[in-house]
């Protein structure tokens, strides 16, 4: 049996995730690109990056793109996020 350590396996799924998988990569970079106290990233692979390191700052995007909203995550079940319209110049025309 697998151990898993895994930041994400422990969390529930937000409400309004889409790509499951994503989210939980996405997690999971995160978590391992924390501040160090002396604003860099503490991960070796980050060693000279200002915090937020380009790692933790593409998995924020990945969540957002995962279907969540990571200043504000919901679980499972809870209120739909709902997307802004688009304005009428990039709407298809109707057939």
């Amino acid at each position: 049996m697998a151990i898993r350590n895994r930041p994400s396996q422990s969390r529930p799924l937000p409400g309004g995730v889409t790509d499951p998988l994503l989210w939980r990569l996405a997690e999971d970079v995160a978590a391992a690109h924390q501040p160090d106290g002396r604003d860099g990233c503490r991960n070796l692979l980050c060693a000279g990056e200002a915090y937020p390191c380009p790692p933790l700052r593409h998995a924020q995007r990945a969540r957002e793109l995962a279907g969540t909203d990571v200043r504000r995550d919901r679980p499972a079940g809870g209120e739909q996020r709902r997307g802004t319209p688009l304005p009428r110049a990039h709407r298809r025309p109707a057939a």
